[in-house]
């Protein structure tokens, strides 16, 4: 943790208090006032050198570098999509004529879209092909917009958004250039998939407050800077609210959003930076307490007492790991098979993994099928587990000890650092895996015998939760024409199966 005076303690106490009570897991926070860092905390075993899944919030780093493009001439806010994209076969339409760079920067392209589809392949190929909306024109919140403007930034510079914006962006802010999932075309997502550092955002976020410098040297262009942290699209409820160039605004001022609670704003009023990295199923939870308690931490002082309660509090926090005492007897040197009655129930929401994927991938490359086999051995108090998921072979170590491992893995082209340990409960041993470059955790528990092996999983953030949260309130997709009473009811069944474990025999 580091504080500094000038900021109540008894507010960030309390933010951390009000995150509990929704059962939040926060990760990561950073205040920045003036430029200089106020508080900085990172929660155990997530750290301040760890890039870390940042879902939308990937949107405001692609208008970064639909700015640069717009400034170096490689496109303008008027060009139309259609004089970009000709390669494409298009649904027949007059609207065409009006979707231009800019309406894809304020999600105006009219164009239907569902969070529920499956974008795996060619964002643009689907986008293009997608019919306009019929009823509830402007503004609608799209993963396919955002990816067009990621799309057109790269077509016209002949390279990638990392390579693209190493340069211009994260070299002068000493960032390193980040992981970046891509599509089937081997194009950066727009919509989501970036990974960088709290600090990273924070950086970045200070530097559009600042007209887009940053130690006295010009990084972003001033005039981007302005426009797309101005409010282009005004909500409905007459506010000052809405949203700019993928960016969300609210009373002058601006953020960075993704979805599970990870949130980068610019307090104008205060001059400070907000972020904060979190797990969460309601978003809303997270953003009342961040938006009602943190801001009135930079207003009001508070005595010594308080420093040394949140101290207290925040040593507290973070996993706590465990010593297995016993180890139950593992069948080792075997390899151990899916069944196929286990394949078809995990299928029916997400395919199975050893590690948490509905939650850690985005949907950039979606993988299709479970892992099919799993083998186990230990030995110097480490439980290794190997398993085979979508063509690839994983190996990741479990700590026994009390002292997590970390491992290294890719599935699907998505690289994963694992931080593991297990212990016995119950007479089972059970695992706790986290991704630490994402949010997610999963726990596992093995059930052996002599030629099987049951494997129960929970993960948190509850992706089912999500997803029948998501398919019950969003109006995005009930707007977009999505199945609902079938999403609905896939949903309704998973809830009932989802508990059940997977069975993988011998064969």
């Amino acid at each position: 943790m580091k504080t500094k005076t000038g900021l109540s303690s008894q507010r960030v106490l309390e933010f951390y208090k009000e995150l509990d009570k929704h059962n939040i897991e926060n990760h990561a926070l950073i205040i920045m006032r003036d430029g200089e860092v106020l508080f900085e905390n990172y929660v155990y075993p997530y750290s301040a050198d760890m890039p870390h899944t940042m879902f939308s919030v990937t949107k405001s780093i692609v208008s970064t570098a639909a700015g640069f493009a717009i400034d170096e001439g490689l496109i303008s806010l008027d060009t139309k999509i259609t004089d970009i994209f000709d390669e494409y076969l298009r649904c027949e339409s007059d609207e065409w004529e009006g979707v231009t760079f800019r309406s894809v920067l304020t999600m105006q392209s009219n164009k239907e879209f569902s969070f529920t589809q499956d974008m795996t392949g060619n964002y643009v190929e689907m986008f293009m092909k997608a019919p306009f909306r019929k009823n509830d024109r402007g503004f609608l919140y799209s993963n396919n917009d955002a990816h067009v403007v990621a799309a057109a930034v790269q077509k016209r510079a002949g390279m990638n958004l990392v390579e693209y914006l190493t340069p211009r962006l994260f070299a002068p802010l000493g960032i390193d250039p980040p992981q970046w999932e891509t599509n089937s075309i081997g194009e950066c997502i727009g919509g989501t998939g970036c990974y960088l550092k709290l600090r990273d955002l924070a950086k970045i976020c200070r530097c559009y407050a600042d007209g887009g410098k940053w130690n006295g040297e010009q990084i972003i262009p001033e005039w981007w800077t302005k426009q797309a942290t101005a409010l282009q699209v005004k909500h409905e409820n007459g506010k000052d609210n809405g949203y700019g160039y993928l960016f969300w605004i609210n009373n002058g001022n601006f953020s960075m959003d993704g979805m599970f609670g990870q949130r980068v704003t610019y307090l104008s009023e205060y001059n400070t930076v907000m972020a904060s990295f979190n797990a969460c199923v309601n978003d809303g939870d997270f953003t009342k307490a961040f938006e009602n308690i943190l801001p009135k931490a930079l207003t009001e002082e508070c005595d010594e007492s308080f420093d040394k309660e949140l101290e207290i509090y925040l040593a507290s926090k973070g996993e706590k790991p465990v010593a297995c005492t016993f180890v139950p007897k593992i069948p080792t040197g075997k390899t151990f098979y899916l069944t196929h009655a286990s394949d078809i129930t995990a299928k029916l929401m997400f395919p199975a993994s050893l590690i948490p994927r509905s939650l850690t991938s985005s949907f950039a490359k979606r993988p299709k099928s479970n892992l099919n086999e799993v083998s186990f051995d230990y030995a110097d108090n480490v439980l290794v587990v190997r398993w085979k998921e979508e063509g690839d072979e994983v190996r990741i170590n479990c700590g026994l000890d009390g002292t997590p491992r970390m491992s290294e893995c890719s599935i699907k082209g998505y690289n994963y650092k694992i931080w593991a340990y297990a212990y016995n409960k119950d007479g089972k041993l059970n695992a706790v895996v986290k991704p630490i470059n994402t949010l997610a955790t999963q726990y596992i528990e093995f059930d052996f015998d002599v030629n099987k092996v049951s494997l129960s999983f929970t993960s948190n953030p509850c992706f089912v939760r999500f997803i029948k949260k998501n398919a019950d309130q969003s109006a995005i997709v009930k707007k977009s024409g999505a199945l609902q009473p079938t999403v609905l009811s896939v949903v309704e069944k998973v809830l009932k199966t989802t508990q059940l474990p997977m069975v993988f025999k011998i064969k």
